[in-house]
This record gives C-alpha cells, sequence and structure tokens, in this order.
C-alpha cells in the first residue's frame, strides 16, 4: 500500500470514503446480509486503441504508461446502503465477535470531519454552493455520523476518534504563510499525521479486499469541486514550499542545481497527475480557468475580500486580496490567459514592454500587492512570450521543461477549443508561479553559469577524441543547441528588432538550465560507459592491477581505477568470486573475453574453443535514479501521462546511493529517512548519483590504454618482437592482450588446452611498470586525489568532468575478445 505521504489529500480522502464503504460491505455480506450490496462500476475495457495511444502505436513509440496491477471487481454502494449495512452488523456482533479496525475509525472520523468542516466555513461567510449540493452534503454527513453511532457499541475501549488525530499532528500547517487564507486549508491538516501516529501499533493498515467498493458521487456537485479543488491548492502549497526551500539551499551552496531542478520539475508533473484526479469535477463546473477564476473568488468572500472590486478601472483584481490570488495561483493564470489571447499557436510571440521590463536586480517578494504584481507581471510575460521559441529552435533542444510543455499544450488546446478564456490548466499556473518564485530566490544568471561550466568540462573531456568516435559525436551534437556561441533567441528577437539581452532565457530560467545540467552529464556518463566499456582495456587493466595487489607487487593505490571497481562492482570485471591464484588469473581473463566454462571440462573430447559470450561482464550504467528522471526531460511527442507519486518513489528505490556528499551537506543524510518529502528524497538522491554521472570514463580509458602500451613495450625487452608478432596480430587496437600474456604465463599456459612451465618473470615486469606509472602522479588523475600512498578509505571523490581525456587516443578500438588469441592448438 502507498503511504499516505506520498499521496495527493484528496487521493486520501477518496481513500477514506472507500475503505469506509468497502468494509461496511465486505464485513455485513461475510456475516450474512442478503440484500444487494453496490452496482457493478466495472466495465469491460476495448481491445482497440483510441486517442493518443492508437498514435504513439502508428508511430512505433511506447505508451509512457507504468504497468498496472489485475483489475479487481469494483462496485459503487449507495450512501443509503451505509446504515442498513452498519445495523447488520451490530446485530450478528455477540455470535460473531466482529471488533472495528482502526483503520476504519480513522477512515470515518476524518471524512466527517473535513466535510463538516468545510462546509461550515463555506457558511460562516456566507457562501453556500447550491441548494441541492449542500442538501446532498448534509445527507452524507448525517449518514456517517448515523453509522458511526450505530457502531459505537463495537468500539474498543480507547477507540480511535478525530480529537486524538488532532492531538498527533505535529507541525502541520508548515507550508502556510500564516495569514488569513490558512484557516480554510486548516481542516486538511487531518491528513498530516505525525510519525508517531503513523507508527502506532492500534493503528492498522486498511486491508485490501478481493472486491472493492467505492461510494457514489453526485454529478455537477459544487459543493464536491470546491472541497476537492481545496485539497489540490494545499497539495500545491506544500510542494511550492518545499520547492522554495530546495531552491534556497541551491542559492546558498548547499545543493547542486540538476538536483533541486529534477525535484520541481517532477513536483510539476506530481501536479499534473494531481489535477487529473479532480478534473472531471472542474470540468463539470466550467472548466479549469473559469472554475479555479470562480473558486478564487469564493475564497476571498470567505476571508471578506470582494476580488472583483478594482481600485482602478485598469486594474487586473482587487489587489487587496494578491496575498489570496498569490497562494492560489491566480497571479500567473491571469497572465498565462492574457498571453494566450494575444499570441495564439502559429504567431511569433512577442512581449512589447507595455507594462516594463522586469528588473533583474529587484526582485518579486517586497512592497504592496500592487507593487508585488507590477513587478512580477513583465517578469513572467517575457518568459512565456520566450517559451514557444525554445521549442521551435533551428536545432531542436533535446531539453523540454514543465513549464514550457505547458505552454506548449496551453496553446494547441487553446487553438482547437477556439473559447474566448482559453483553458488553462492549474498546474500550468503552478509551474509558471514556480518559476517566479525561484526568480525571486536565486541570483539572475547563476543558472546559467553553473550551466556553462558543465558544458565546458564536458567538451574539454572529449575534444581530444577522434572525430570518428560516435561518442564524441552524439555528445557535441546535443551541445550544439546553446553552444554555438550565438543565442539563437536573441537572433529571433533581433530579427524582429525587438531588444533582447543575450542569453536572457537561460540567466531567468534556472529550472531549465538545471535540466540541461542534468541531460549533460547522464549523456557523458552512457556515452563514457559506452567508449569504455568495447575495447576490454579497463575490465583487462582492472583485473591486472587486481592480481598485482593479490600478490603483494604494489606498494601504492590506484584510486582512480579502485574507484571505478567500487562504482561498478566486481561483477564487471570477474566471473563468480575474485581469483586468487596464477590458474584464476588466467581462467578469469578468458572468461571475461567469452571463453565457455566447458573449456576447462576434465574429459573434454573436442579440442575447439567454445564461446560463450553472454559471459563477458558489461559495464554498467551507474545513477539509475538520474537516468530514469532524465528520461522524462525530453521533448514530448505526444501528451505523455504525467508521473505519480509511486512511479517518483520507485526511481529512489533503484537508487545504490545511500552515502553522503558533500555537495548535498545535512540535506542527504536527513532526505534518506522515508519521513522526509518525496521531492527531497529525490533531489537528495539526484545529487548522491553525482560523482557516479561525473566519473571520466573516456579519461579512464585511455589512461588504462596509455598503460598497456607502456607495458606493452617494456615486456617486448623480456619476450622479444615475438610477444607482438604472437599476441598483438591486430597491432596495438588490441593492447588489452598484455595482460591476458603475464597472465597466461604465470598459469604455464601458451593457451586454454595447452600448458607449459609457469613463469613470474612478466608479473614482475608489469609490476615495475605500473609501481612507476603510479609514482607519476597518475593513478589519480581522474578522481582528483593527492596522495597515492594510501589505500583509499571510502567511494567519496571529487567530481571528474572538468578533468580532459588524459591521453587522446588518435586510433580506434576493436573488442578485444574479437581476436582468436586463444585458440586450442
Amino acid at each position: 500500500m502507498t503511504s499516505e505521504s506520498l499521496r495527493s489529500i484528496y487521493q486520501q480522502y477518496k481513500s477514506d470514503t472507500n475503505d469506509v464503504a468497502s468494509w461496511l460491505a465486505t464485513t455485513a455480506k461475510a456475516f450474512g446480509y442478503s440484500g444487494k450490496v453496490g452496482a457493478s462500476a466495472t466495465t469491460k475495457p476495448s481491445a482497440r486503441l483510441k486517442g493518443k495511444e492508437r498514435k504513439q502505436a502508428k508511430a512505433g513509440q511506447v505508451p509512457n504508461t507504468v504497468p498496472s496491477e489485475p483489475s479487481k471487481p469494483k462496485y459503487v454502494l449507495a450512501i443509503a446502503d451505509f446504515v442498513p449495512l452498519a445495523e447488520h452488523i451490530v446485530s450478528v456482533t455477540d455470535s460473531a465477535g466482529i471488533q472495528i479496525p482502526s483503520y476504519f475509525s480513522v477512515a470515518l472520523e476524518r471524512v466527517i470531519w473535513v466535510r463538516k468542516s468545510f462546509s461550515e466555513k463555506l457558511e460562516d461567510a456566507g457562501r453556500r454552493s447550491d441548494q441541492k449540493s449542500d442538501a446532498r452534503h448534509s445527507y452524507f454527513v448525517s449518514v456517517l455520523e448515523k453509522v458511526r453511532k450505530v457502531l459505537q457499541p463495537l468500539k474498543n475501549e480507547g477507540a480511535f476518534n478525530v480529537s486524538a488525530l488532532k492531538d498527533t499532528i505535529s507541525q502541520v500547517g508548515t507550508h502556510r504563510d500564516g495569514k488569513g487564507i490558512s484557516s480554510l486549508f486548516e481542516i486538511l491538516d487531518v491528513y498530516e499525521p505525525s510519525a508517531a501516529f503513523e507508527a502506532a501499533p492500534n493503528v492498522e493498515v486498511s486491508s485490501r479486499n478481493e472486491t472493492e467498493y467505492t461510494v457514489e458521487v453526485e454529478k455537477n456537485s459544487l459543493f464536491e469541486a470546491l472541497f476537492a479543488m481545496t485539497t489540490l491548492i494545499d497539495d500545491l502549497s506544500r510542494m511550492r514550499t518545499e520547492i522554495a526551500e530546495l531552491w534556497t539551499r541551491y542559492e546558498a551552496g548547499d545543493m547542486d542545481i540538476a538536483a533541486v531542478s529534477v525535484a520541481t520539475n517532477t513536483a510539476i508533473e506530481l501536479a499534473r497527475s494531481f489535477e487529473d484526479e479532480i478534473k472531471p469535477l472542474v470540468q463539470e463546473n466550467g472548466g479549469s480557468s473559469m472554475f479555479h477564476v470562480d473558486y478564487f473568488h469564493a475564497v476571498s468572500a470567505v476571508l471578506g475580500v470582494d476580488a472583483e472590486a478594482k481600485q482602478r478601472p485598469t486594474d487586473d483584481y482587487n489587489f487587496a486580496a494578491f496575498d489570496t490570488a498569490d497562494a492560489l495561483l491566480i497571479n500567473p493564470l491571469i497572465l498565462i490567459i492574457a498571453h494566450v489571447r494575444a499570441n495564439p499557436l502559429g504567431e511569433i510571440a512577442s512581449y512589447n514592454g507595455l507594462y516594463g521590463w522586469y528588473n533583474e536586480n529587484s526582485g518579486t517578494t517586497s512592497g504592496s500587492g500592487r507593487q508585488k504584481y507590477a513587478r512580477l507581471k513583465p517578469a513572467l510575460l517575457e518568459m512565456l512570450s520566450d517559451l514557444p521559441l525554445t521549442a521551435n529552435l533551428p536545432k531542436p533542444s533535446p531539453v523540454e521543461d514543465q513549464l514550457t510543455y505547458g505552454m506548449m499544450m496551453t496553446l494547441k488546446t487553446a487553438k482547437r477549443d477556439r473559447k474566448e478564456v482559453p483553458d488553462v490548466p492549474i498546474w500550468f499556473s503552478f509551474a509558471a508561479q514556480v518559476y517566479l518564485d525561484v526568480l525571486s530566490i536565486v541570483k539572475v544568471g547563476k543558472g546559467w553559469t553553473d550551466m556553462q561550466r558543465v558544458m565546458r568540462n564536458v567538451k574539454q573531456s572529449v575534444h581530444n577524441l577522434p572525430n570518428s568516435c560516435p561518442e564524441r559525436r552524439n555528445i557535441l551534437k546535443n551541445l550544439e543547441v546553446w553552444d554555438s556561441g550565438m543565442d539563437p533567441i536573441a537572433l529571433l528577437r533581433s530579427a524582429m528588432g525587438r531588444p533582447y539581452k543575450d542569453y536572457t532565457f537561460l540567466r531567468r530560467h534556472f529550472l531549465h538550465c538545471g535540466l540541461w545540467v542534468q541531460y549533460m552529464r547522464t549523456l557523458f556518463h552512457q556515452q563514457g560507459a559506452a567508449y569504455a566499456a568495447v575495447p576490454g582495456t579497463v575490465m583487462c587493466t582492472v583485473q591486472l592491477y587486481h592480481a598485482l595487489k593479490q600478490e603483494n607487487s604494489l606498494n601504492l593505490a590506484w584510486r582512480d581505477l579502485e574507484t571505478l571497481r567500487k562504482m561498478q562492482g566486481d561483477s564487471t570485471f570477474f566471473i563468480g568470486d575474485t581469483p586468487s591464484s596464477f590458474e584464476g588469473y588466467f581462467n578469469n581473463f578468458c572468461l571475461t573475453l567469452g571463453s565457455s566454462v566447458t573449456n576447462w571440462a576434465p574429459n573434454k573430447r573436442d579440442k575447439k574453443l567454445k564461446v560463450n559470450k553472454e559471459n563477458k561482464p558489461l559495464m554498467k550504467f551507474m545513477g539509475m535514479t538520474s537516468t530514469l528522471a532524465t528520461t522524462r526531460i525530453g521533448p514530448s511527442l505526444y501528451d505523455r501521462e504525467p508521473v505519480s507519486t509511486d512511479v517518483v518513489e520507485g526511481w529512489i528505490q533503484k537508487s545504490n546511493k545511500s552515502q553522503t556528499n558533500a555537495k548535498t551537506k545535512d540535506v542527504q543524510t536527513s532526505a534518506v529517512k522515508t519521513r522526509q518529502p518525496l521531492l527531497y528524497r529525490l533531489a537528495a538522491t539526484i545529487a548522491a548519483e553525482i560523482p557516479d554521472l561525473e566519473f571520466n570514463y573516456f579519461a579512464i580509458h585511455n589512461l588504462c590504454r596509455e598503460l598497456l602500451l607502456r607495458l606493452q613495450t617494456a615486456e617486448e625487452k623480456v619476450t622479444g618482437p615475438e610477444f607482438t608478432k604472437g599476441y598483438m596480430s591486430h597491432g596495438e587496437h588490441n593492447v588489452a592482450m598484455v595482460v591476458g600474456f603475464v597472465f597466461s604465463t604465470l598459469a604455464g599456459r601458451r593457451n586454454i588446452g595447452t600448458t607449459t612451465a609457469s613463469t613470474t618473470r612478466l608479473l614482475e615486469v608489469a609490476a615495475e611498470t605500473v609501481q612507476q606509472w603510479l609514482s607519476e602522479g597518475k593513478g589519480s588523475l581522474v578522481t582528483g586525489a593527492d596522495d597515492v600512498s594510501e589505500e583509499p578509505s571510502g567511494h567519496d571523490h571529487t567530481s571528474s568532468s572538468s578533468v580532459s581525456s588524459a591521453s587522446s587516443s588518435s586510433s580506434w578500438r576493436t573488442e578485444a575478445s574479437d581476436v582468436g588469441v586463444w585458440s586450442m592448438d
């Protein structure tokens, strides 16, 4: 079952009502209730793909969905059935010994509490939804209260009640601003229980039965829509506070921009998924924009302010309600509507400065409501004008943030529907407000500076590679969007005759910069790991280093290689247990090149070498959470489904990172606790994976190759030219074979099937060569460690993306196992 802390408040509320219905129905049926219980709500799905799924299938795309569990039979329980079911349960208590589970008591109390309290808030302000809806609400509450009364004899002594729940709430409402609007949302604090409450032994988790029951919902219920909107705004307010705290830590230098940006972008996607839960209610009451504005007016009225009583005719609303508008995301909504009306899809958007230009040194949080609105208005309108341009650059961008996605989807919907007031999703208003919040927290230009630094480091790490290297080409091609030396947006603006400072978009849009950093790091890691994996040079060098350390032939540590081995794990370099004997080193070397274990069978008759390429270890892609999150920041070819909290939690669980990292300071160590908010834990996990993503696989491969070439020269002085002729038939492309030559002589093997006298002479040559290599300081060029005389004590290391390729390779690579060295003579 999903933890309540990972679900929206509306999800938790609906879960409560369903828990009440399910327990009543299943318990009554189990003890002989003979009446009809619920109407089927299950419909047989069509086998025919529809809508966007059909488009995806035609385009050969895999829908971005998460496999779901097999659906259970679902039934809709009429509210009128609640009391008869409760009365039947009580009637059989003496013989059956039924006891009310604590989760049922919690659910029942919370539903009664929040519905009654919310209704009272509206009534106290003289604001009613509508007569029919109010009557329906009052009826449902009265039924629930009667169920509670009927079941009273079954309650245990000290049974759970809402007073007990309120007493266990810890630090509730910390995401609120302390102003009048807090009173409206405080009724939802019952869905923010303390750790003590969640851990209490008498609070059971509801068991999921084979059959699920839901509560019948009235169509076009304004009360339900207002309540659902309140839960959504409360969720978004909480996430908005968490996002602001993360960016504050970034501004202070305590967190990385990519980690904070991934968490922020994911939060906006979660806002989309939360809105989807209440979307039918919103659509039944005028659509997202109209209902959002009506909700603002209703809440303002609850707080004693007429939002429509403008102080000046040109005002967008009564600025006395600015704080309420800020909390309810109305300010961005108004500006998005105005922008969409003025710039329909197909036209190049251009803000003309009618309301002034954003002063990058002013911030947006101080002054009166009128003054704050006057500052945020041009700030957002300027950004909204740039968003469609970034989605249609001459060189397509591999990165698309949720603010850009929201702009494009809103324009697309507006063109299709042609409404006088375009429908603006609530989550898009949330995204725009987050942009404004971050703009007021972080110094303008800081994100662009960080993005340039990472982009420069990545380029430096691959610039010495051959032009024919596909990994190099792939990296540089993807950096061209913003690395051409010219701002493509500025060029377009200049052609339109509009003033535009170079890179204004990136200097102000920190989220976009952070996602670019995340994308570049992930690309750098994946291309680098692929580059280092193919030739076998790194794998064979690790095996050689292991053998030298095992035989006590070295007194210096190769920090770079040991760091890589700890990152990748022994299974990347060894088959089975790590070898500890001459024969073991040789056998492992052969197995990792693809030789079958049947070649060592004691009664083997067939002398032909058997190959099993499945034996070959693979270089692992690290940073699984980062990789999964990065798949969500690419351009959307279709209206893909947003991620859910369960999916994000799954990303975090995929990570193998639990250690602390200097880049996150106290944030990471606290965020690994599951009680921490989901966004904090996601940001901390992304930050913990940065060393893995920045580890320079290009450099480590070229360093290993340089060492093995040096070792080849040293070994030829002992073996003569026959060494190159017999084991390097493919030239320096197959330099990893020098390791196999060392191991074969140790094991006394000419090849797998032919034995000869064992000798340690080449092992001694290898030890001398590696020792000299390390004494020159080449064992810590990637990780940047200073002292090579001691064994590394842990995995923590400095990022290495600033390291160049260390030893450039002018030749290309050949897979070691493709060379037929180990033949059966």
